[in-house]
């Protein structure tokens, strides 16, 4: 039975927690985990594609600078006070434009390694744990930056995998791994874990949201789901998308980071 893990991305200093949670609650209500991929030190003028800064920045925020991530941000506590359900991964550092529209998609090995370092940092400062698993905002990795981040951590959740951006030692994997559609592949020392795609939108008819599920699933050891609190903040109650994932989980394997890790060991990195 595959393992589930729910990713959401883009949570930062500027998240209202509470709001953040009640985004989330059918999930958490019924002791689902929510793996919340973290900006340690958000750029508050990172804008989107439409040019307009990026939603997952609060309205009020200065429109400069940056935002850490510390011991006493509202967002540190409350992901503190329940580490069983609210797991944490790195999401870059700042998610800022750095080079060629991206934070990690050009950089060299020694760039990526500095901001690797500084955002497990603030992470360990802010939240007392290490986090063991890393997202690159916009999924984009060049290749020194992803022999950096499998370097740093046990896992790396992305979407597309260019071979052309794996190490050598790592095309004989990244073969099998296309051929049995399992979604992992192991690469330096930890894995590549990808998903297939953010396909739960707010506008997603809620009745079709088990049918997704199941093919984001088929064939593969451990499914991430990628999520953006932002896109479902609702006024009088869970988004109805939410309510309809967390009826299609019921039951099944939801886990965090360290399970993932688990499973993907148990199975050997061939």
């Amino acid at each position: 039975m595959t393992l589930f893990l729910i990713r959401d991305d883009d949570a930062n200093a500027t998240t209202d927690p509470e709001r953040l949670g009640s985004v989330y609650a059918p999930l958490l209500d019924a002791g689902m985990p929510v793996c919340f991929a973290v900006v340690p030190a958000v750029a508050l003028d990172t804008v989107g594609p439409d040019g307009a800064r990026e939603g997952f920045i609060r309205a009020d925020a200065p429109a400069t600078g940056f935002s850490r991530l510390a011991r006493d941000t509202p967002l540190s506590s409350w992901l503190r006070a329940d580490g069983a359900r609210r797991d944490v991964l790195v999401h870059g550092l700042n998610h800022a434009r750095v080079r060629t529209g991206s934070e990690f998609g050009a950089l060299d090995r020694a760039e990526a390694s500095a901001r690797i370092a500084d955002a497990l940092a603030i992470m360990v400062a802010a939240l007392d744990r290490a986090p063991r698993g890393f997202v690159a905002p916009w999924d984009a990795l060049s290749r020194p930056a992803l022999v950096a981040a499998t370097t740093a951590f046990d896992i790396v959740s992305t979407g597309w995998v260019d071979r052309r951006k794996l190490p050598f030692g790592a095309l004989l994997a990244h073969a099998r791994e296309r051929m049995s559609r399992r979604e992992a592949l192991p690469v330096g020392h930890g894995w590549v874990l990808r998903h297939r795609g953010c396909r739960l939108q707010p506008s997603t008819p809620p009745d079709a949201v088990a049918g997704i599920i199941g093919q984001l699933s088929e064939r593969a050891v451990v499914t991430v789901i990628v999520l953006h609190h932002w896109q479902f903040w609702a006024d009088g109650g869970p988004h109805p998308v939410i309510v309809a994932l967390a009826d299609a989980l019921r039951g099944k394997r939801v886990g965090i980071v360290a399970d993932a890790i688990r499973t993907l060991d148990a199975g050997g990195r061939t």
